[in-house]
């Protein structure tokens, strides 16, 4: 008999047509802005939720961090609902990361503009930490999937903004307070400065969450993605089964012909180098390395064969990273001679 598994909403399975979406998916480098199939999801949700911007994210518990980073300060007070997903759940983070603490308002999960005017703590006091930030989840987790009432959230955001506070709706479940009330998703972020909803909940995906607000905030934001090991290379096939075999098997170096300790990574320290994303141009060969052996080639002496750009990462002012991928298979010798003039082939 088949296991009817209620344990969450997170052990939903994506179904066939997730996984074809996935695997047809165009690809780029999320890092640098370059993935198209992020940059169309982050602009659908951003919309969705009448935002400037949106962000995606692995989790909605690093939605949740990198809300405190970017709208909090160290010693900061968060106004929060009884036990709440960014307390309870999170490890410990928003200290560790973050640096701030909870006030618990209301019973629940819920709890009323009243009660966070009561539970705020004025800047400039003396010994009191300065309440900066409530956070409201919608809906919420530990209150057993209770929906938060749209006229008290409006309510806590119009004295949030009276007391100077910023407002941020942990929304992870916000697709389902959208399909159980007469509420579009924008009209429920409308209140709030940022907004997080999670992918991989009611909607089955298999990874991820967005946070969305201001432009300038997102900005900020994907700061703080990377400072908490976020960055995606190509986030919307982190759980791609199908390839993983043999990607992984295309992805084991391999010693280069020449040899640099087959690392299969190197450096090259460039003649000439323009700011990222850079085209370096081949330079003359060293004097010093006519002499170097039939394996030694100036440095990039191949490059004027490619006829597309060529792209890699600033190391400095003048010294560029190039690092050999599966979709960059060029095999050329090189010699172990450091940093400089090393360039080797997994491909």
């Amino acid at each position: 008999m088949d296991r009817i598994d209620l344990r969450s909403d997170t052990v939903t399975l994506p179904s066939p047509g997730m996984r074809q979406a996935m695997a047809a998916a165009p690809v780029g480098d999320d890092q640098y802005g370059e993935d198209p199939t992020v940059n169309r999801l982050q602009e659908r949700i951003a919309e969705l939720l009448g935002k400037e911007a949106a962000l995606f994210v692995p989790s909605g518990t690093m939605a949740n961090q990198i809300a405190l980073k970017i709208l909090t300060r160290p010693g900061d007070d968060v106004i929060v609902g009884d036990e709440a997903h960014i307390v309870w759940h999170e490890s410990g983070a928003a200290a560790a990361n973050s640096g701030v603490q909870f006030t618990v308002a209301g019973h629940g999960g819920l709890f009323t503009a009243a009660d966070l005017r009561a539970a705020y703590k004025p800047p400039g006091h003396i010994v009191f930490p300065p309440t900066t930030l409530v956070a409201i989840e919608n809906t919420h987790n530990r209150g057993g999937g209770v929906v938060f009432p749209q006229s008290e959230v409006v309510a806590i955001c119009e004295m949030a903004r009276e007391l100077g506070l910023a407002t941020y709706l942990d929304g992870a479940r916000l697709f389902n307070v959208a399909a159980s009330s007469d509420h579009s998703l924008a009209a429920l972020a409308a209140p709030f400065d940022f907004v997080s909803v999670a992918l991989s909940k009611g909607l089955g995906c298999p990874v991820g969450s967005l946070i969305a607000g201001r432009y300038a905030g997102i900005v900020r934001a994907r700061r703080a993605r990377r400072m908490f090991g976020g960055s995606c290379d190509r986030a919307e096939q982190h759980c791609h089964l199908s390839d993983a075999g043999r990607g992984a098997g295309r992805c084991r170096p391999r010693r280069p012909r020449a040899g640099n300790g087959g690392t299969g990574i190197g450096f090259w320290r460039a003649h000439r180098a323009r700011r990222h994303p850079s085209r370096c141009e081949p330079g003359p060969m060293p004097a010093r390395r006519r002499s170097a052996g039939r394996n030694y080639r100036a440095p990039l002496t191949w490059l004027p064969r490619l006829r597309s750009k060529i792209f890699c990462s600033p190391e400095s002012t003048r010294s560029p990273r190039w690092l050999c991928n599966v979709a960059a298979s060029v095999t050329m010798p090189v010699e172990r001679c450091g940093v400089s003039a090393v360039i080797s082939s997994i491909g």
